[in-house]
């Protein structure tokens, strides 16, 4: 389900040491590394996943000041994880050539789409939250196609902003009261085909 901009975007942070959070230390890892299954639950299963650099890790420390924090991300078929290493491979400066990486991108796209068209092109989430004591919580969320996710992603944000529930400004959702962040994962999980928290 992913469009060229998101496939640019994914060869562009190829390029970038991600962002992780270790005992509240800023610290940069080398990027599609630590490779490992997640359980995404019913529909999608257990996917390969890999570090990328993302806001999240910035943004959750900024705001909640969560201490331990790492962002990965994976897709499927595994082929495509293993394209992602491969062109990990290519000189960093490669990489960062925005006019290349979208012409790769364009290039991608009708084999990205007949694959898409087997398989399907959902999209699911996997957060893991662990307190002090090392109690975990889980948020798993699928939807049925990823352009549908985005959208009612940002529709529910939209709701919450016209319903004058959040202040004017440019927030992420993180910043918002614990109480807008619930209402829009509400709003989102009501078209999932699974949703676990």
């Amino acid at each position: 389900g992913a469009g060229p901009t998101i496939v640019s975007a994914t060869f562009l942070l190829l390029a970038e040491p991600p962002l992780v959070y270790e005992a509240g230390k800023e610290m940069r890892a080398e990027p599609w590394d630590e490779r490992r299954l997640a359980d995404f639950g019913p529909g999608v299963g257990e996917q390969f996943v890999h570090l990328l650099d993302e806001p999240e890790c910035y943004t959750c420390q900024r705001a909640l000041g969560i201490p331990n924090i790492r962002s990965s991300f994976g897709t499927a078929p595994d082929i495509w994880n293993w394209l992602f290493a491969a062109v990990k491979l290519l000189p960093a400066d490669v990489l960062r050539n925005r006019g290349l990486m979208q012409a790769v991108a364009n290039f991608s796209m009708p084999i990205i789409w007949a694959v898409d068209a087997l398989v399907g092109a959902k999209n699911a989430m996997r957060v893991d939250a662990f307190d002090a004591d090392g109690r975990q919580v889980t948020l798993r969320l699928t939807h049925s196609d990823l352009e549908d996710c985005v959208g009612l992603g940002t529709a529910a944000f939209a709701m919450e902003a016209l319903q004058a529930r959040v202040a004017p400004g440019v927030w992420f959702p993180v910043e918002l009261e614990a109480s807008r962040r619930a209402a829009i994962l509400d709003r989102v999980s009501r078209e999932a085909i699974f949703s676990e928290l």
